[in-house]
């Protein structure tokens, strides 16, 4: 008979063993957590850019059946006030009264009638599957006495039955006006992500500077004044030129403010409004910014940068509905000139100011905006994404650029006619390998 062979008991992972198990355990998730992460923005990424593919393409749908691009902004004024004794001075062009720059220079107090009605967006709505909200804005209405009056975009006594007010619209949630990334977002609430590309100012008329700050609501529009009195930067070489101005400002954006009479868009214009079309972007729509990020935009409380009013995605003030370039392009006292002003000849290089447009280490380079959380409190894009911003062409196409782009090369693709430009400011073509991939 065969001897029973003893017990034993099965032998177990001893103690060096399973520490083994789980530091290699511990490794394996701490090489795929970033990859998950990094997954994870390239997928918030990607839904920021069919945000702004779509809203993008509504734009060009305005363009195609207006034959122009939406107004950045709209506003209203008298243009047969003066300023009431004792009051901030509001700076004048001839006889009138500039509402848009009395909403924007920290030295004015804007009055009631000086209203703030819409932004691009609410013009665009038709185009991104919101036709009932645009059928509901009011833009002109009658008052209690029967006067037509233009209404803000803040507006919440005018409403008919059934039908919502311009603060109900403004207010409501859209998520396409939303980046996923966007963490100053208020849930439930008028939210934007995007802005339309200003150029290097507020208005063409007037253009005001803006001053950045390391600190977040330290920023400012600001007013510059010289011996002429001329009022805002001076990218003309005749001071007080407004249509000069104009004329320049509108080769160095796409979408601008605009400015009618106490009646709102069926009154009287500002001859100071521009928009432009398609045919004036000679430097290429390729070649042409037109929507931007900028998580400063959208929903907010009342601040310095609203005039004590709160924002949502339709607010027309330009630090909410534009984004721009750096006024660093221009010198201490608001003069814009890159090669001198009274320069002839083509140039043979682009002149130096403009690589100030986007300068690492300043407050105005691109994402510097991530470190505020105050609405409106830069004009500049600033996105939740690491490294740069998704940006919209003119032609449509979505693209990242780095928050390290050349300011030059920055410059350009703001501008929309930079080669046509006065040769003091003119800018050489644009070459494609330095911005695209």
């Amino acid at each position: 008979m065969r001897p029973i062979a003893p017990f034993t008991r099965p032998r177990g992972f001893t103690l060096i063993e399973l520490l083994v198990v789980i530091s290699i355990i511990a490794v394996l998730i701490g090489l795929l957590l970033p990859a998950v992460q990094s997954a994870r923005e390239a997928g918030r990424r990607t839904a920021c850019q069919n945000n702004m593919r779509n809203i993008g393409l509504a734009i060009i749908q305005f363009v195609e059946t207006h034959q122009n691009f939406p107004p950045a902004g709209v506003f209203t004024d008298d243009p047969l006030k003066q300023n009431p004794p004792g009051s901030s001075p509001i700076p004048m062009i001839g006889t009138r009264n500039l509402g848009i720059t009395s909403w924007h220079d920290p030295l004015c107090t804007p009055d009631p009638i000086e209203v703030p009605m819409y932004n691009w967006v609410v013009e665009v709505l038709p185009y991104l599957d919101q036709q009932d909200l645009a059928n509901a804005w009011t833009k002109v209405g009658p008052n209690a006495s029967g006067k037509l009056v233009p209404y803000s975009y803040l507006s919440d006594d005018h409403n008919l039955p059934g039908q919502p007010t311009n603060l109900t619209i403004g207010s409501t949630s859209l998520a396409i006006l939303r980046c996923p990334d966007d963490t100053s977002t208020r849930p439930g609430e008028g939210n934007m992500s995007y802005a339309a590309n200003g150029g290097f100012s507020a208005w063409p008329a007037l253009p005001l500077g803006w001053t950045s700050s390391a600190l977040d609501g330290g920023a400012t529009w600001t007013n510059y004044e010289n011996s002429t009195g001329y009022s805002g930067l001076q990218w003309s070489p005749s001071p007080g030129d407004t249509m000069a101005e104009v004329d320049i400002c509108r080769k160095l954006g796409v979408m601008f403010l605009e400015d009618y009479g106490p009646f709102g868009p069926q009154a009287t214009k500002s001859p100071y409004n521009v928009r432009t079309t398609r045919p004036a972007i000679t430097d290429g729509l390729s070649n042409t910014l037109l929507l931007g990020e900028n998580t400063l935009t959208g929903a907010g409380p009342p601040s310095k940068f609203t005039k004590g009013l709160p924002s949502n995605w339709a607010c027309p003030l330009a630090n909410f509905a534009l984004f721009l370039g750096s006024s660093a392009v221009c010198d201490a006292t608001g003069h814009c000139a890159t090669g001198g002003l009274m320069s002839t000849s083509l140039p043979a290089s682009d002149g130096p100011s403009w690589s100030m447009a986007n300068r690492v280490g300043t407050y105005q380079n691109i994402n510097y905006g991530q470190y505020f959380s105050i609405k409106g409190s830069s004009p500049f894009l600033s996105s939740g994404h690491p490294g740069g911003c998704n940006l919209v062409f003119t032609d449509g196409a979505v693209r990242f650029l780095s928050s390290t782009i050349d300011g030059t090369v920055y410059s350009k693709l703001l501008t929309p006619a930079g080669g046509r430009l006065p040769n003091y400011l003119r800018q050489l073509p644009l070459s494609q390998d330095s911005f695209l991939p």
